[in-house]
C-alpha cells in the first residue's frame, strides 16, 4: 500500500489525472443537481401552466352558456317593457326562450301581486322544458301560468327586487309539489322589470340546470384524479364530486382552523372573486389547487389536481438521472485521460505545430510554456518565432484588406453618385411633367374663360372654376412638398410644445383631405380616445403627415374604403391609417420611405410624401412604419410617445 502511494506520488500523469478528476467531478455534480432542481420548477410551472389553461376554458364555457342566457333575458325584456299588460304575451315571451335556447332550463316572468286587477296574488307566466328519454326525440317545452304560492319570498324574486338591478342567484332547488317546476337544481338569472315610470313590477328569471353547469364544468380534465369544484359567494359547494355536498355545505364545514389553514386560506381567497394557484392538502393528500371566479357573479371556479401527477413528467427523471450519472463518470475519466496523455506529449504537439507551418497555417497560436526545462525552452522559442512570422502575414494582409476596401469604397461611391445624377434627372423629368400638368390646364381654362365666357352655361362655368380649383390646389401642394423637403432636411429637431386634441385633429385632417382630392372610395374615422384627450407635439407638423397619408390612401383607393384609427397602445398614441387599395409590392417594401422613390413612375406625385412623414414624424420622437403583415392594401402606423 505505501508502495503504491509512492508510485503515485512519482506519477506526474496519474497525479495530473486524479487532481483533473476530482476537480470536474465535483463541478460536473454540483451543475447536475442544479440542472435536476431547475427541471423540478420548471416542469411543475408547466404542468400549473396547463391546467390553468384547461381552469380558463372550462371558465369560458361556463361563461359562454350564462353569457346566452343573459343575452336571451335582456332581447326578451324590452318586448316584455312594452306588452306586459298581456298576460297571454308574457306567457309567449318565457316559452320562446325556452325554445330558442336549448341552454336554458326555464325561465318564468312574475308580476307583482294586484298588478293585474283581481289577482291579489299575483301573475306569473312559466315554461320549463321537459327532457325526452329517447335520444331521438326533441325536448318539449311546457308553459302554463304558475300556481298560486308564495313565490314572492322566492330567491329569484326578492333578490333582484332588493337588489334592482340584474344579477345571478345562487343555485337553489324550486321543486313545488304540485305545480309544473324542474325536478333539477338550478341557478337563475334574474332581470328587475320596471314601468316607463321606473317603477319595480315584477321580474324576469332564466334558469340554467346545475346539471348542464355541472357537466360543463367538469368536460374536461387534465389529469387523471384531478377535478372541479365551483363555490358559491358563502363559500357552499356548486359543483363537487361527492354530491353529498352540494348546497349542504361550506368549503369551511368540518374544517379547523388550526389544523387547516391552507383550506381555510383557499375558501377566503375564492370566496374573495380572486385568481391564483396554492398548495392545499386535501382528505390527507397533497394537491395543487388553481382558482378563478366567473365573470359577472359572485362564484369562483376551482381545479383540483393532486401533486404527484403535476409532477409526473419530474418524477420520470429519478429513472434517468442514474443512468446519467454513470455515462458522465466514465465520461470524464476518458476525458481526463486524454488531457494527461496530451499534457505529458508536448514534443508531439511542436512536431504537429511544425507541420502545420510547413502547410502554410500560422494563426493557430501555442501557449507559452512555464517549464524551465529543455522542452520549455524549445517551446517557448517556437512559439516566439511563429509569433512574428504571424505579425507579418497579419500586416500585409491587412494592408491588402485596406487597399481593397478603399477600391470598394470608390466603387460604391461612384455608383451612388451614377444613381444620384439618374434619380436627380428622373426627379426633375417627373417634377416638370408634374407642374407642367395643372399649368397646362389652369392656362387652358383661363383663355376659356376669357374668351367664350358670355357664350358659356353658369354650370360649365362652375366646372371650370372647380377644375381650376383642384388643379391649383394640386400645384400649391406638391410646391409646399418641395419646400418642405428643404425645410425639414436643414433641421435637427422639430418643437413639440402644442398641447394638440387627438379627436379634433384627427377630424381636421380626415374633412380636409376629403375635400382635397375626387375619391370613390369610403372614409372611415375610428377614433377610440376620449374628445378631452391631449398630446404634447407638433400640431402643424402632425397634420400634415396624417394629411399626406390619407391623401395617398385616397389616392390609390378606386374601390373599398380608407379608414384612419385613433386609440392608445402601451403608453403610446398611434394612429393607424389603412386602405383596401392595391398594397406595395414586396420588392419596393424596403424603398418606400426613399427619397425621390415612387411605385409607379407612370403615376402622379413627387415621390417625397413618405420619406417627408417619415423624417417629421422622427424629429417629433416618434416612428412611422408600414405594416408588412396587412395584406388587405396598405396600412401605415404613427406612434408617438405620450
Amino acid at each position: 500500500m505505501i508502495e503504491m502511494r509512492k508510485n503515485i506520488r512519482q506519477s506526474l500523469s496519474t497525479m495530473l489525472c486524479l487532481n483533473i478528476l476530482v476537480v470536474v467531478v465535483l463541478v460536473f455534480s454540483l451543475s447536475l443537481g442544479f440542472l435536476y432542481w431547475q427541471s423540478r420548477n420548471i416542469i411543475r410551472e408547466e404542468a400549473i401552466d396547463e391546467a390553468s389553461h384547461v381552469l380558463d376554458n372550462t371558465a369560458l364555457r361556463v361563461k359562454g352558456y350564462m353569457l346566452e342566457i343573459e343575452t336571451a333575458t335582456h332581447n326578451i325584456l324590452w318586448l316584455v317593457n312594452f306588452h306586459y299588460h298581456d298576460k297571454d304575451s308574457l306567457l309567449n315571451y318565457t316559452h320562446r326562450i325556452v325554445a330558442n335556447h336549448p341552454n336554458t332550463n326555464g325561465c318564468s316572468i312574475t308580476m307583482e301581486p294586484d298588478f293585474f286587477p283581481g289577482d291579489k296574488y299575483g301573475f306569473s307566466a312559466y315554461s320549463v322544458r321537459l327532457e325526452k328519454n329517447s335520444g331521438s326525440e326533441k325536448d318539449s317545452v311546457s308553459t302554463v301560468r304558475e300556481a298560486e304560492y308564495n313565490y314572492y319570498d322566492k330567491v329569484w324574486y326578492k333578490v333582484p327586487r332588493q337588489k334592482r338591478t340584474a344579477c345571478w342567484v345562487d343555485p337553489f332547488d324550486d321543486y313545488n309539489d304540485g305545480t309544473l317546476s324542474s325536478p333539477d337544481m338550478i341557478a337563475s338569472y334574474c332581470v328587475p322589470i320596471n314601468d316607463q315610470q321606473g317603477k319595480f313590477i315584477g321580474v324576469i328569471s332564466t334558469d340554467l340546470s346545475l346539471k348542464k353547469l355541472t357537466e360543463t364544468i367538469t368536460a374536461e380534465h387534465p389529469y387523471e384524479h384531478s377535478y372541479f369544484m365551483m363555490l358559491g359567494a358563502d363559500g357552499h359547494y356548486f359543483v363537487h364530486p361527492d354530491t353529498t355536498k352540494l348546497l349542504k355545505q361550506t368549503i369551511f364545514t368540518g374544517t379547523d382552523p388550526r389544523d387547516h389553514t391552507d383550506i381555510v386560506a383557499l375558501g377566503y381567497e375564492m370566496t374573495n372573486g380572486r385568481t391564483g394557484h396554492m398548495e392545499v392538502k386535501l382528505d390527507g393528500k397533497s394537491n395543487i389547487v388553481l382558482y378563478r371566479p366567473l365573470e359577472g357573479t359572485e362564484w369562483s371556479v376551482a381545479l383540483v389536481c393532486p401533486s404527484n401527477e403535476l409532477l409526473r413528467g419530474y418524477n420520470r427523471l429519478n429513472y434517468i438521472l442514474l443512468p446519467l450519472l454513470v455515462i458522465g463518470l466514465l465520461l470524464l475519466a476518458i476525458g481526463c485521460y486524454r488531457i494527461v496523455k496530451h499534457f505529458i506529449q508536448p514534443l508531439g504537439l511542436l512536431a504537429v505545430e511544425l507541420r502545420q507551418i510547413g502547410h502554410g497555417d500560422y494563426e493557430k497560436p501555442l501557449p507559452l510554456s512555464q517549464r524551465t526545462d529543455l522542452i520549455g525552452q524549445l517551446q517557448n522559442s517556437f512559439c516566439q518565432m511563429r509569433r512574428s512570422i504571424s505579425q507579418h502575414i497579419k500586416d500585409a494582409e491587412l494592408t491588402k484588406q485596406k487597399t481593397e476596401q478603399r477600391t470598394a469604397e470608390l466603387e460604391q461611391a461612384t455608383q451612388l453618385a451614377r444613381q444620384a445624377s439618374e434619380q436627380k434627372t428622373h426627379f426633375m423629368q417627373d417634377m416638370s411633367h408634374q407642374i407642367r400638368t395643372p399649368l397646362n390646364i389652369v392656362h387652358g381654362f383661363s383663355q376659356i374663360l376669357r374668351d367664350d365666357s358670355e357664350a358659356m352655361s353658369e354650370d360649365d362655368k362652375k366646372q371650370i372654376a372647380e377644375t381650376m380649383y383642384v388643379h391649383t390646389n394640386a400645384f400649391d401642394y406638391m410646391v409646399s412638398k418641395l419646400l418642405t423637403a428643404s425645410l425639414i432636411e436643414s433641421h435637427q429637431s422639430i418643437s413639440t410644445d402644442d398641447i394638440v386634441s387627438c379627436s379634433e385633429l384627427a377630424r381636421e385632417a380626415f374633412d380636409s383631405t376629403s375635400g382635397l382630392i375626387a375619391h370613390t372610395a369610403e372614409m372611415f374615422l375610428d377614433c377610440r380616445v376620449p374628445d378631452e384627450f391631449s398630446v404634447k407635439t407638433n400640431r402643424h407638423h402632425l397634420l400634415i403627415v396624417l394629411t399626406e397619408l390619407l391623401f395617398n390612401a385616397l389616392h390609390f383607393t378606386t374601390e373599398g374604403s380608407v379608414t384612419m384609427r385613433v386609440e392608445i397602445v402601451d403608453d403610446n398614441l398611434l394612429f393607424i391609417i389603412e386602405d383596401t387599395g392595391p398594397g406595395i409590392p414586396p420588392d419596393k417594401v424596403d424603398f418606400v420611405f426613399e427619397k425621390f422613390t415612387k411605385i409607379d413612375m407612370f403615376t402622379e406625385g413627387l415621390g417625397l410624401g413618405l420619406f417627408l412623414c417619415r423624417r417629421v414624424v422622427q424629429l417629433m420622437g416618434g416612428s412611422l412604419t408600414l405594416d408588412t403583415q396587412y395584406t388587405g392594401g396598405c396600412r401605415f402606423m404613427l406612434q408617438l410617445p405620450l
